[in-house]
């Protein structure tokens, strides 16, 4: 079977046997491919320094009619981000970045607006553009935007009203949009976190802005703790499983 080239941002590596590796990729093509690395472990020449978390490649890969997990035959370091492996803080961003995808994301379902938008992620954390936190959260906003996931922060999802004198609001993750305290004095629990009304329009500027006008947001500290919960918990909730990139950010 002939073989099939890709851009790919790598998503994680694990090392398989005693020479190989297994390596997942996000690409631009063919969505998340899994592929198997022989003698990567001990390769000097064709994947040494290559298959690293979050490097940019160009591969070259041979599809496997019998299985999801397919051959990597080359790879072209294109981008290593160097900068993201120099910084704790930011490799851990640039880290969660990817397993987001790793995890919201299923085989050979392909996106290129995800696939730009992870790599729009990652080059600004590499080059240091505006503060770890707040790039997480304009990338996890727009990525649930992408997948069809968009949270409702319009108004109270009960009486559809947004402000008030005295109205507390949370984000419920199991109605995926807004309750106010008038609607459900009660709203408490994992599955639901509070927001102020800064956060919520913060948060709805973020979904709506186009990417390269993001930088004019500024949070407080206070609304990067709120949207920050709120969207971890709405991972948690989500997927059913635990995002552990998310307890590395500082």
């Amino acid at each position: 079977m002939s073989l099939r080239q890709s851009l790919g941002i790598v998503l994680q590596v694990k090392d398989y046997g005693d020479s190989d590796k297994i390596v997942t990729l996000y690409t631009l093509e063919h969505g998340k491919i899994v592929l198997i690395a022989k003698g990567a472990k001990r390769s000097k020449i064709r994947f040494v320094n290559k298959l690293e978390l979050f490097s940019l490649l160009s591969v070259l890969f041979a599809p496997n009619r019998h299985s999801s997990l397919m051959r990597l035959d080359q790879a072209e370091l294109l981008d290593s981000f160097p900068r993201l492996r120099e910084n704790y803080a930011l490799y851990a961003a640039a880290s969660l970045l990817c397993e987001l995808v790793l995890h919201w994301t299923r085989e050979h379902d392909s996106d290129a607006e995800l696939f730009r938008l992870l790599g729009w992620g990652i080059e600004g954390l590499a080059l240091a553009e505006g503060a770890v936190h707040r790039r997480i959260i304009f990338f996890h906003v727009k990525m649930l935007e992408i997948l069809g996931y968009r949270p409702d922060l319009t108004g109270c999802l009960d009486c559809g009203l947004l402000g008030g004198p005295g109205i507390l609001y949370r984000f419920s993750s199991l109605r995926n949009g807004l309750v106010c305290s008038r609607c459900q004095p009660q709203a408490t629990g994992n599955n639901s976190s509070p927001l102020s009304i800064q956060t919520i329009q913060l948060l709805r500027k973020v979904q709506d802005m186009e990417q390269d006008k993001l930088a004019r947001l500024h949070f407080s500290p206070a609304a990067l703790r709120e949207a920050i919960d709120l969207l971890k918990r709405h991972d948690n909730h989500l997927l059913q499983r635990e995002v552990q990139s998310w307890n590395f950010l500082g």
